[in-house]
């Protein structure tokens, strides 16, 4: 076999898509749902084409990094005019989100001609911090604002994947607040950037990560286009290398349950109109659906104590 990472002949190892560590945090999370090949198992998501010294020594820091980031900010849940002032090591995160990028298109057998050798160096070499210029990071907080509470769903704390379908606007077209009609746009339009390799959305609990991948040949003015667009038109904050961000909610009743969904910053605002008019806000139904989590944490310690990693 030849290493993923470090192109050497050597005999195989298992290696974590997401590290076993940040799945170590949420041991309730015990079931992988492979939706590319329509399966369900009891087991964790891993690829198995990287050496030992590449899986247990090279790349380990990420996955050491990975875990205390999420740790120290996202095992716990927020509310809906919460924000989270984070502080990070900026390489580091591009780091983690490529790692589990790459690892996670090579299990599903999809393009990785993106992770040529200058990216493995970046990810193989701890010493190599400087963050790189093609690489864009959004993050901010996924909360639950829908009727549908968590448990509907069940543990699906841990998402991530390719392509996700960023809107140019909104989804509701308009709100008559006469009659409380709500009108659809006929058509979802899809925000086009220039000189996109891919995307990857990643859902750990309450942190919602997106990566967008520019060529390598990407001209200055360009990605500060892009970059500029990203950073007006949607609900998050783009991390950068000052190492740190205030994290405003990102996701709405449309978008919780479907992190590929990623609406722009007025299309959030109409979907929590809709929640206000239907009473998804009032004291009434936050205290009901409280009493619901409630319970349902119960659940999730039963199912952590019965499925230890």
């Amino acid at each position: 076999m030849i290493c993923a990472y470090c192109g050497k002949e050597a005999k195989g190892t298992k290696e974590h898509i997401i590290s076993s560590g940040i799945l170590g945090l949420f041991p309730e999370c015990y079931v992988t749902i492979d939706s590319e090949r329509k399966a369900v198992h009891q087991g964790d998501p891993l690829v198995k084409d990287v050496c030992a010294d590449c899986n247990n020594n090279r790349i380990s820091y990420i996955d050491s990094y990975a875990k205390n980031f999420i740790k120290k900010y996202f095992t716990v849940k927020y509310e809906k005019d919460d924000t989270l002032a984070v502080d990070y090591d900026y390489a580091m995160i591009q780091k983690m989100s490529l790692k589990f990028a790459f690892n996670d298109l090579r299990v599903r057998k999809k393009d990785v001609s993106f992770f040529d050798d200058g990216i493995k160096d970046f990810l193989l070499h701890e010493e190599n911090n400087e963050p790189l210029k093609n690489i864009t990071l959004l993050a901010g907080l996924a909360v639950n604002t829908s009727p549908a509470p968590d448990f509907m769903f069940g543990n699906r704390k841990l998402r991530w994947g390719d392509s996700p379908l960023f809107l140019s606007n909104s989804i509701i077209l308009n709100i008559d607040y006469n009659t409380g009609h709500i009108a659809l746009r006929e058509k979802m339009e899809k925000q086009e950037f220039e000189n996109c390799a891919f995307a990857f959305v990643f859902r750990f609990n309450s942190l919602q990560l997106l990566m967008l991948c520019w060529d390598k040949n990407i001209e200055d003015d360009i990605l500060e286009k892009n970059n500029t667009i990203l950073r007006i038109q949607y609900p998050y904050a783009m991390m950068d290398n000052t190492g740190h961000s205030v994290l405003p909610r990102c996701t709405s009743e449309a978008t919780y349950h479907n992190e590929k969904l990623i609406d722009v910053t007025w299309g959030q605002g109409l979907m929590d109109e809709i929640s206000y008019m239907r009473g998804t806000f009032s004291d009434q139904s936050q205290e009901f659906f409280a009493k619901i989590q409630e319970e349902w944490d119960k659940e999730e310690k039963k199912l952590a104590k019965k499925h230890p990693r």
